[in-house]
Formats: C-alpha cells, structure tokens, sequence
C-alpha cells in the first residue's frame, strides 16, 4: 500500500475544524509527498506561504494555525503508528522530523506577514499625514492651505510676514518627498533653527518654504544668513550647501498666497539661472 492509500483515509477522518481542514486539505498531497520519501521544500514552502497569508488578512492566530497543525499531524501519526503496513514507520518518522521544520516555518511566515501588514498600515499613515516623514516639513500639497492660515493670522493680528524659500542650485534636490525614508538632513537642520510659531514646508519644485510671521525685514535677512552657515555646516561639513535663497517680506500682508508662491518660484528660478546664492522679490 503506497504511503498517499495511508494518510489520505486518516485525514479524512480526522477531527479538525471547517478552519484547520481548509487550511490543510490543499497541501495535503505535497505533505503525502514528503512523507513517502520526497522533496520536503514544497510543502514547507506551501506551509510558509499559508501562515504568512495568515498573517497579512488576519484571519487567524498563529496559535491557531500551530495548533491545527499539531493536531492534524498528531491524527495522521496515531493512525500510521497503529497500521501494520512496513512504510508506516518511515511514513512517521519522516512526519516526525517534518513537524519541527513546519512549525518553525509557520512562525517566520506568520511574522512576515505581520511584518507586510505593519509596514502598509506605516505607509498609509505616511501617505495620511500632512507632513513629511523625512523632512518633517508640511507637504507641498497641504502647504497652500498652511499658508493661507498664516496670511489670514497676520492680517487679523496685524503682522508682518516673512517668507523665505529654498531650493538647490541644481533644483529639485533641497527635498524631494521622502516619505516615511531616512531623515533629511536640510529639513532636521532647518527645523532646528526655526521659532515654536514659524512653519516650514515643502514645495512643487522640491524646495522649502520657510513662513515667518511677525519678523523684520531685517530680522528675515539675519534668519537666512544664519541658515546659510547652518546648512553649510551640517548639510555640506567642510564645504559650502549649495542653495538658492528667494526672500519676501511683507510689514503689511496685502497680497495673497497665490501670488506669494508665485513671486518667489519665478525669483528662485531667475536667481538660479543668475548663480545668485541670495535674492530678494
């Protein structure tokens, strides 16, 4: 009697659940496979790929599966032990020796699973949030609405408004949307050296908008200078950053949003093409 007429009729009568049957039934005769002297690997990898799928959808507790598992090859080894066929010993030593290996694979598979799920809930959140994971900065898609806040803040207050954009030289590189990546050292360096009030965001081209409310004309021309020799410092050690400032001050916020960004992209741009490392709109 072939090893596949031993273990077929004894799960069949095995006492699992709706659960544990559908989980195991379709690997069943990658497991009779290995039983009888086969490759292994298809079915660990078929056991893997289970309980990673376990692990994605939730839908069942790792406890469970490892004990489903256990409990199915506990029928299959009680049967074959009590048969008299001559390949029912080495049917249930290689069952035996196979249940440490499943386990252990039903383990990583469910841990990558979470380790999937864990790493799309943090992109989602990523992708939710109006700020960049990176930079720290507000998105360029939120920026706009940030900025109409602060301009209605400054009329109602009577403010003065500062703003001083930022892009490099080569254009597109002062930030680029990193997400939830690696932290971006012109956005730690330039969070660093801002006021509890000031905001800091990320625009179309790549660059930073810095918004500073209730400064000087004077003040906002000390503030760039200062993050000049920060960025040189901590963005290019030994070196000079090579970024392109667009300044615009306000002591009377009587323009809107729209024409603010749009002044100081088209100053950037000019002063781009013109290698000026500080301008003014």
């Amino acid at each position: 009697m072939a090893v596949r007429e031993l273990i077929s009729p004894l799960f069949r009568e095995a006492d699992l659940d709706e659960v544990g049957r559908s989980l195991w039934e379709p690997m069943l005769p990658l497991l009779e496979h290995a039983a009888a002297g086969g490759d292994q690997e298809p079915f660990l990898d078929a056991v893997e790929a289970a309980s990673r799928g376990a692990g994605i959808g939730q839908g069942m507790h790792i406890a469970a599966i490892l004990s489903s598992y256990a409990e199915m090859n506990g029928v299959l080894l009680a049967g074959l032990e009590s048969c008299d066929d001559d390949r029912a010993p080495e049917a249930v030593r290689r069952l035996r020796a196979l249940e440490r290996v499943a386990l252990t694979r039903i383990a990583s598979g469910y841990s990558a699973g979470l380790e999937e799920t864990i790493s799309s809930l943090r992109a989602r959140a990523a992708d939710a949030s109006p700020v960049d994971g990176a930079s720290g900065a507000v998105k360029s898609g939120e920026l706009f609405a940030r900025l109409d806040l602060e301009v209605n803040r400054c009329q109602r207050m009577n403010l003065s408004l500062g703003l001083l954009a930022l892009e490099s030289q080569a254009g597109g590189e002062a930030a680029d949307g990193h997400g939830a990546g690696p932290p971006h050292p012109a956005g730690d360096c330039l969070r660093g050296n801002l006021r509890r009030y000031d905001s800091i965001g990320l625009t179309r081209q790549g660059g930073f908008l810095l918004v500073l409310p209730d400064i000087s004309r004077r003040g906002l021309s000390g503030a760039a200078e200062r993050l000049r020799r920060e960025l040189d410092a901590c963005v290019a050690p030994g070196g000079a950053s090579d970024y392109v400032f667009a300044l615009a001050h306000y002591d009377f916020v009587d323009a809107d949003p729209t024409e603010m960004l749009a002044a100081l992209e088209t100053r950037v741009r000019e002063a781009r093409s013109e290698h000026e490392p500080l301008t003014w709109c």
